[in-house]
């Protein structure tokens, strides 16, 4: 099969409304990752929302933030598609299947995703849908956000923006139909964070009504208590990000991740034991005979 001049290869994944496939340029000679929409978005409101996309991931440059190449829609089976930089990785998403993530490690990439999302958010876009499916571990352990498509532009009111994106990493104030900012990604990277240094996230439960009411009304246990090896000081930033009033969260993503860092290259303790008496009788005849 072929897209324009792009020959696919296979199937990376598929969501809602896309699927993802690996690709050959032969003009460059190069793969890349190409997003396929369905034929219904080449015309009307559809056009437009996939217009809107391309031009909102291309006004964004940053080396954490997948790169678009190049947009189009295949005439012959009217199916738009953006041509993306490929990665070779996985998405967090399938780490964290595997369980929790090193504090030192877990901030270091959360860190870097909130300077790719302070990029977004200096030209007023929010990204509405970070969560660890949108977040790809490069084979060589870089982090790259992808999947720009719930994005909105911050000035817009988002009480015309129908509830999009994945409900456990929604923040209150988009539940609640309000106004979005860059705090409203913050929240989203938090839980993401508790997520990666607990093994779950903060807001479970086994319906969507559960999750919103957790989302609006319960306080998270500190992380700690899952935990025990996090530092002192990381509890209170995870939580403060999960703040119900995005005034109490932080004031920008690039205030995060200069507070992150400093745990990012901190190392977990290990954990010391004791000799016991009879290694420590071992160890006395081996110096009384050296």
């Amino acid at each position: 099969m072929q897209v324009g001049r792009y020959q696919i290869l296979d199937t990376i994944g598929t969501g809602a409304n896309s699927r993802v496939v690996r690709a050959f340029d032969p003009m460059i000679a190069r793969t890349v990752a190409i997003k396929l929409f369905p034929p219904a978005l080449a015309a009307g409101d559809g056009r437009d929302r996939f217009i809107k996309e391309a031009r909102v991931v291309g006004q964004i440059s940053h080396p954490a933030i997948i790169a678009l190449h190049d947009m189009g829609i295949e005439e012959s089976s009217s199916t738009p598609y953006l041509v993306m930089e490929y990665v070779e990785g996985q998405p967090l998403e399938r780490l964290l299947d595997k369980g929790s993530i090193p504090f030192p490690r877990a901030c270091a990439w959360i860190a870097d995703v909130a300077v790719a999302l302070g990029v977004a958010h200096r030209k007023g876009i929010i990204h509405g849908d970070v969560k660890p499916a949108n977040i790809l571990i490069s084979d060589e352990g870089r982090i790259k956000l992808t999947d720009f498509g719930m994005a909105r532009l911050s000035s817009r009111d988002s009480k015309d923006t129908p509830l999009l994106g994945t409900p456990g990493y929604w923040c209150p104030e988009q539940i609640l139909g309000k106004p979005q900012d860059g705090r409203s990604d913050i929240f989203s990277l938090g839980v993401v964070l508790y997520q990666m240094i607990t093994g779950h996230r903060p807001f479970d439960a086994d319906s969507l009504q559960g999750i919103c009411a957790r989302i609006m009304s319960s306080t998270p246990l500190p992380p700690s208590q899952t935990n025990p090896s996090l530092p002192a000081g990381l509890n209170a930033l995870v939580l403060s990000c999960l703040e119900k009033d995005p005034a109490l969260r932080r004031n920008s993503a690039e205030d995060l991740a200069d507070d992150l860092y400093p745990f990012a290259r901190r190392k977990v303790a290990s954990q010391v034991v004791a000799p016991t008496s009879s290694l420590r009788n071992r160890a006395a005849r081996l110096l009384r005979s050296a």
